[in-house]
C-alpha cells in the first residue's frame, strides 16, 4: 500500500516540478503592470494581512458569486467546493459533520473547525450534541465573502479550532448601494428573499443592512412547511483618522427540517454492496417528517409537561451584538479588538429510525401483541408494508449564550512584527434531551402512525406513542446545565530575516474551566397522567423520569503553537513549510461516560478533556496573470476521546495520516476559466479500546476528494457547472460496509438581462446521484436487507432574480 500512496504522491510532485519550470522559462520574474499575478489580500488566520503567496497557510476566498452559482440549498453545502474540506451536508440547514483533510470525522458536528463570524466563532464548540455551530449560521447577501483556513496556522489563531476557520465576513456599508434578490424553487416549494443595503450617514460613517426570508417545503418531501424564517444583520462604521469602530448586530429566528438517516435497501456484500430507495420510500427525494406526525408531547426533564410541534424542526434563535475597534497608537503600534455577546436558544426535533423491517420485525415484537391498525382508525396495518420503531429526538436549546472577546496589541519594526493578545470567552450549554419513541410506517408519502392493541383489545400504544422515553437505550432523557469559560493568551511574530524569506511563530494557551451539572444518567420509571386525560393509557404507566445529577466542576490546558517559514522563489513561486500542534477541548461529548466531573486529577478524566492534534505542511504556490496553484503535503496525528448517545459507546482512539491538496485556477482566455481542488488521504487508526479496529481507515474518509468548476463568459451571458466528488469509503471503523463512491454535478446559467438586472438558473444534483455520507451499520451481515442511512439531497431546480440598486 505504502509503495502505492508514495507513487501517486511523486505524481503530484512531479506535476508542480513541471508547473514550475513553465513558470520559470514562460515568463519573467518580474509582472508588469499590466500583467499582475492572481492573488487575494486574506485576513483570517493572518494578524498581518497579506497576499496569500507571501503566506505559509493554505486559504480559500469564496465569493458571493461564486456561491450563488454552486447552487448550496443549506450553509454547510457552500463548503463542499472548498478544497480539502469535508463537508457531510446531509442533514439540512444544520447538524452537518464538517472537517479537514486528514483529521477524522468521530461524532456530529466539527471538533476540529470552527465557524466564525467577522473573526469570531459562532460558537465555542463545533461539536455540541444538537446545538451544532452550522444551526446558528446562514449565508446571505450581507456577506461580502468566505476564507477558508486549513491547517495548523489555525492552532494560534482560535480556541478548539486546531485544524482550520471557516470565516463569513460581512460587509460594512462602505460600498454604496445594494441588490435584492429573489429565489425560487422550480420543483420544490423555496421562496427567499435577500436584500442588503450600504449608505454613507456622513462624513467616514457608514450603514449596512442586509439579512433574508423565506418559506417553503425544503428539497424534500415532508407534507408541511417545514423551512420558516430569516435573518436581519445590520452595521454602523465609524473612521477616523488613525482608526475605525463598527457596531453590528444579527437577529436570527429560523425554522427548518433536520434530516435524520433513512431507511434504504441493500443487496450484495459489504465489499460490493447495492444500494436502492425502498418501494414506498425514495431515498433521495423523502423525509421521515410526516404531516401524520406533528405533535409530541414528554415529560420534560424539569418536571413539566412539554408540548412541541415538529413541524418546528432545527430552531434556532440567536440575537447577537459585536464591537469591533481598532486604533493607530503611533511608532508602529496598533491595538486592535473584537469583542460579540449571542443570546442563544431553541429546539431540535427530528424522526430517527431506531429500528426498520417487516410486521413481524418491528410491531409484533412489542410485548403483549394482539393486532395493529393505523392510528386513529381500526384499518388494519398493511401486513407487507415496512415499519419503523422510530425514535423523537425533541431537544431543547434552553440557554446556548456565549460572550467572545479578543484584544490585541501589534508592533511593526523593520523586519520584525509582533502581535500579542488575549483571547476570553464564556459558553452555556443548557439543554434538555426529551425523547418519545413511536410506531410508524416506512413512506415518503406522509407516513402513518401504527398503534398496537394487545389480544385482549387493550391499546399498548397511545397514538403511536410506544414509550415516554427510549428504554431500549437505556434512556436517554437528560439535562444539562453547564459553563464553558475560556482564558487564552497568545502572541504570534513575523520575520523577514531576509528578503523573500518570511518565518512566522505563534503560541497560544487556553486555560479552560468547566461547571454545572447534568442529570439523566439514569431514568427513573413512574407512572405519570402526560397527556393529562384524567386516566392512564399503557406508555404512562413507565414514563421515563430524568435521575441522577452530576455536578461538574474541572479544569483543562492546551499549548498551542505553529512554526512556518514562507520562502519566495520569486514573484511567481513560493514554497512553504509548517509545524503545528494544538487540540480541542471535549464538551457535552464526554459527559455520560461515567469520568469522575469534579476531580482534576483523576488520570482517567485528564486523558479525555482534550482532544490533540499534531500537524506537518510543505507546499508550493505558483501564481501567474491568468492561472494560480497550491500544492500542499500534509500530515495529521490526531488523539480524542468520544462518546455517542445511539451506541452508548466510549471512544478513545489515535489517527494518522497523510496526503496532498490540490487548489488551483486557469484562465484560458477572457471567456472561459476553470477552477479545481482535490485532495489526497491516506489515514489510519493506530490505537483504539477496540482492538479489532487498529489498522483500519477511520469511518466515511474517502481516499480522494475532488471539485471543478468550468465557467464560461460571453458578453452578458455566463455558464457552466460545479462538480463535488468522493471515492468510496467505510461506513463505520471495523472496516467492512462500503459507502460507493459519488459524484455530484450542478450546472448553472446566468443572464445579465438589464445592467442592473440579472437571472440566474441553477440545477444541485442534476444526475440525481446517489450520494451516502454515513450509515448506522457497519456490515450488512444480521440485517434484514434495510439500513440507515443519510444521502445528499436529489435533484433540484432553482431560480433568482437579483436587482442591484
Amino acid at each position: 500500500m505504502e509503495s502505492k500512496v508514495m507513487k501517486k504522491l511523486l505524481i503530484f510532485g512531479t506535476m508542480n516540478m513541471a508547473a514550475f519550470m513553465f513558470a520559470q522559462n514562460s515568463e519573467n520574474d518580474t509582472i508588469s503592470p499590466r500583467s499582475k499575478t492572481i492573488d487575494e489580500v486574506v485576513i483570517t488566520g493572518n494578524f498581518n494581512p497579506k497576499a496569500s503567496i507571501k503566506t505559509s497557510t493554505s486559504i480559500s476566498t469564496l465569493k458571493s458569486a461564486d456561491i450563488i452559482n454552486s447552487a448550496p440549498r443549506t450553509t454547510a453545502e457552500i463548503f463542499r467546493t472548498i478544497p480539502g474540506i469535508r463537508a457531510e451536508s446531509s442533514g439540512g440547514e444544520g447538524n452537518s459533520n464538517i472537517t479537514v483533510r486528514g483529521v477524522p470525522v468521530s461524532a456530529g458536528g466539527s471538533r476540529y473547525l470552527l465557524i466564525q463570524e467577522d473573526g469570531l466563532p459562532v460558537m465555542q464548540f463545533g461539536d455540541i450534541a444538537f446545538g451544532t455551530q452550522d444551526q446558528f449560521t446562514r449565508f446571505d447577501s450581507f456577506i461580502s465573502r468566505v476564507e477558508a483556513l486549513r491547517g495548523g496556522s489555525a492552532s494560534v489563531f482560535a480556541s478548539n479550532s486546531p485544524a482550520g476557520i471557516i470565516n463569513f465576513i460581512t460587509k460594512t456599508g462602505e460600498k454604496e448601494g445594494g441588490s435584492i434578490t429573489q429565489q425560487i424553487g422550480l420543483n420544490y416549494k423555496n421562496f427567499r428573499t435577500d436584500i442588503d443595503y450600504g449608505t454613507p450617514l456622513g462624513k467616514d460613517f457608514y450603514l449596512g443592512i442586509g439579512g433574508f426570508y423565506r418559506g417553503g417545503d425544503g428539497p424534500r418531501k415532508t407534507g408541511y412547511t417545514s423551512n420558516n424564517g430569516g435573518q436581519f444583520r445590520l452595521s454602523l462604521l465609524k473612521k477616523f483618522d488613525k482608526g475605525s469602530v463598527r457596531i453590528y448586530g444579527k437577529y436570527l429566528d429560523d425554522r427548518t427540517a433536520a434530516y435524520m438517516p433513512m431507511p434504504i435497501a441493500v443487496s450484495g456484500s459489504d465489499s460490493n454492496p447495492d444500494y436502492s430507495s425502498l418501494s414506498s420510500f425514495n431515498i433521495l427525494t423523502g423525509a421521515l417528517q410526516s404531516s401524520n406526525f406533528r405533535n409530541d408531547v414528554t415529560f420534560g426533564g424539569n418536571g413539566q409537561i412539554l408540548r412541541s410541534d415538529i413541524r418546528d424542526g432545527m430552531h434556532s434563535v440567536s440575537k447577537a451584538v459585536g464591537l469591533e475597534f481598532n486604533y493607530d497608537l503611533g511608532a508602529n503600534w496598533k491595538v486592535d479588538a473584537k469583542a460579540r455577546y449571542a443570546a442563544n436558544d431553541g429546539q431540535f426535533l427530528a424522526p430517527f429510525p431506531a429500528a426498520v423491517g417487516s410486521k413481524a420485525e418491528i410491531l409484533e415484537s412489542v410485548a403483549g401483541y394482539g393486532s395493529a391498525v393505523y392510528a386513529g382508525t381500526n384499518t388494519a396495518v398493511d401486513s407487507n408494508a415496512k415499519y419503523m420503531k422510530t425514535v423523537l429526538f425533541n431537544t431543547t436549546l434552553n440557554n446556548m449564550n456565549n460572550f467572545f472577546s479578543d484584544v490585541n496589541l501589534s508592533k511593526k519594526w523593520d523586519k520584525v512584527k509582533m502581535n500579542a493578545g488575549i483571547y476570553n470567552s464564556s459558553q452555556n450549554i443548557n439543554l434538555s434531551w426529551n425523547w418519545n419513541t413511536y410506531l410508524m410506517e416506512v413512506s415518503d408519502n406522509n407516513a402513518r402512525l401504527v398503534d398496537i392493541v394487545s389480544g385482549t383489545g387493550t391499546k399498548i400504544t397511545d397514538n403511536g406513542l410506544l414509550h415516554y422515553g427510549v428504554p431500549e437505550w437505556g434512556g436517554v432523557n437528560r439535562n444539562y446545565d453547564t459553563k464553558y469559560s475560556v482564558i487564552a493568551p497568545h502572541a504570534q511574530v513575523e520575520i523577514n530575516p531576509i528578503q523573500n524569506l518570511t518565518l512566522d511563530l505563534g503560541a497560544r494557551y487556553d486555560l479552560g474551566k468547566v461547571s454545572g451539572s447534568f442529570a439523566g444518567t439514569k431514568n427513573t420509571m413512574r407512572a405519570i397522567d402526560v397527556n393529562q386525560n384524567g386516566t392512564f393509557e399503557t406508555p404512562e404507566l413507565a414514563v421515563a423520569v430524568v435521575d441522577g445529577t452530576v455536578p461538574v466542576d474541572y479544569k483543562y490546558d492546551i499549548f498551542g503553537y505553529s512554526f512556518g517559514a514562507n520562502y519566495a522563489l520569486n514573484s511567481r513561486n513560493a514554497v512553504f513549510a509548517r509545524v503545528s500542534q494544538g487540540g480541542s477541548a471535549s464538551a457535552d461529548r464526554i459527559l455520560f461516560a461515567g469520568y469522575n466531573y469534579t476531580n482534576n486529577d483523576d488520570p482517567s478524566l485528564d486523558a479525555v478533556k482534550v482532544n490533540k492534534l499534531n500537524q506537518i505542511e510543505v507546499g508550493y504556490k505558483l501564481r501567474g496573470s491568468n492561472y494560480f496553484l497550491n500544492t500542499t503535503f500534509f500530515q495529521a496525528r490526531t488523539i480524542e476521546a468520544n462518546y455517542e448517545a445511539t451506541t452508548q459507546l466510549r471512544t478513545e482512539n489515535k489517527y494518522e495520516s497523510f496526503g496532498v491538496e490540490l487548489d488551483g485556477f486557469y484562465k484560458v482566455n477572457k471567456n472561459f476559466d476553470i477552477k479545481a481542488g482535490l485532495t489526497y488521504t491516506d489515514a489510519e487508526i493506530k490505537n483504539a479500546i477496540d482492538k479489532t479496529i487498529i489498522g483500519n481507515m477511520p469511518r466515511r474518509t474517502p481516499k480522494v476528494m475532488y471539485s471543478f468548476n468550468p465557467n464560461v463568459n460571453i458578453e452578458k451571458l455566463s455558464f457552466g457547472f460545479f462538480a463535488v466528488g468522493s471515492t468510496k469509503a467505510f461506513s463505520q471503523d471495523s472496516n467492512k460496509l462500503i459507502m460507493p463512491g459519488y459524484i455530484v454535478v450542478n450546472p448553472y446559467i446566468s443572464y445579465q438581462l438589464l445592467k442592473n438586472l440579472t437571472l440566474n438558473v441553477n440545477a444541485n444534483n442534476v444526475f440525481n446521484a446517489l450520494a451516502i455520507t454515513e450509515a448506522e451499520e457497519g456490515t450488512l451481515q444480521g440485517t434484514n436487507g434495510i439500513i440507515r442511512a443519510r444521502t445528499l439531497t436529489g435533484r433540484t431546480f432553482g431560480a433568482s432574480v437579483k436587482f442591484d440598486f
